[in-house]
């Protein structure tokens, strides 16, 4: 039986209980919900802002190059998700193409995959081309870190504890200490062992290669797996000058990629070892598809700060690569981040997490947390 999209609705959310950290996102959420003409529907969100993403959605059309992502989705046939995303760019070319567009194309290419699979009765990894993988492994990010020996104890061991065998930390505004960021940082190495995998994500806090130089031998020195983000995404030649400077791997795309368009030049640069898309900027599950097949088997390594929505749609696409690789895994308190979406399996004692087996991404929105963050346009 045909199932067309009857219609579209994005919900934005603002957790009663919010705080601000600088990149911390999780007390705002834009969800988008396409349902069905089979009553049944598909869920997505973005990590941009939802003010922004409704007016995508839900605004007038303005030309044939120039219409709301809703009006574009409604009365469509639901065949193939990659030939919504083609039409979503196509008609909305003459104000996007990269940026808040591709935002809102992703959170509405992860709805329509969500509801693709639903409406079949498998799950979205079974469309991508089947699961080669039941669990895979999963890392804390911890955001923001202590800035004092105690305070790190506190943060790591709590981690380690639930089950976590790999953490995640970012550079924080007392990194302008150098010792301090040595004597924290070992500090950390000492509490966690070394049977734990460490990471940094630098958040684009440096702007040039100097910045970051005199800490690589410590990060050296203390095994970190990889360094993350480390300059805006217009500095192609200091990535590629790190990458000449140091053993560690770099990552690159999870501030900023949206599509493949923009993984191009780095890989042309040598700029980067492997690419960190953020499933819920760069374009959907459509996207990362299509960045798996130009790659081949360079690592991707999806960012994602989100709810479990953002989790499960990272957990669909990387059960069908190759090799196992780790899935991000925020540790934020906010209710938004730990309540919004139900259906994950938690993270087990061994530091992995199971790929949901149900119908479509294998979430469902908590009706309640909706009900009380929702806020009114």
């Amino acid at each position: 039986m045909t199932v067309r999209i009857e219609r579209v609705e994005v919900l934005c959310l603002q957790d009663p209980g919010a705080s601000y950290n600088r990149f911390e996102g999780s007390y705002q959420n834009a969800v988008v919900v396409v349902h069905g003409d089979n009553g049944l529907c598909g869920i997505g969100e973005s990590d941009t802002p939802p003010s922004v993403l409704r007016a995508i959605v839900e605004m007038p059309t303005y030309n044939s190059l120039a219409e709301g992502l809703g009006s574009i989705l409604t009365g469509q046939e639901l065949d193939d998700p990659r030939r919504l995303w083609d039409e979503m760019y196509r008609r909305t070319q003459w104000f996007g193409r990269h940026g808040a567009v591709l935002h809102a194309i992703s959170a509405l290419d992860i709805a329509i995959w969500d509801l693709f699979a639903r409406s079949r009765g498998v799950p979205v990894h079974a469309l991508l081309g089947g699961k080669r993988h039941d669990r895979l492994p999963v890392y804390a990010t911890i955001y923001p870190l202590a800035d004092t020996p105690d305070g790190i104890t506190a943060q790591a061991e709590a981690l380690r504890a639930r089950g976590f065998r790999a953490l995640k930390i970012c550079v924080d505004p007392w990194w302008q200490d150098a010792p301090l960021v040595r004597l924290n940082l070992t500090h950390l190495r000492k509490v966690v062992g070394d049977a734990c995998d460490l990471m940094l994500d630098v958040a684009q806090e440096f702007t040039r290669f100097d910045e970051i130089e005199g800490f690589l031998p410590l990060l050296e020195e203390l095994d970190f797996k990889w360094i993350e983000a480390p300059f805006p995404l217009g500095s192609i030649a200091d990535h590629a000058r790190l990458r000449q400077k140091t053993r560690i791997p770099v990552g690159v795309g999870d501030l900023g990629f949206t599509t493949c368009r923009e993984v191009t030049p780095f890989l042309d640069a040598g700029a980067l070892d492997f690419v960190q898309p953020d499933v819920t900027m760069f374009g959907g599950l459509s996207e990362m598809t299509r960045l798996a097949a130009m790659l081949g088997p360079r690592r991707i390594v999806p960012h994602g700060y989100n709810s479990d929505i953002t989790i499960a749609a990272n957990l669909q696409f990387l059960s069908t690569r190759l090799e196992p690789e780790l899935v991000e895994y925020s540790t934020s308190p906010a209710l938004l981040r730990n309540r919004l979406a139900v259906g994950l399996a938690p993270v087990g004692e061994d530091g992995m997490i199971a790929v949901p087996d149900t119908p479509g991404l294998g979430v469902a929105l908590n009706p309640e947390v909706v009900t009380c963050t929702r806020q009114v346009a």
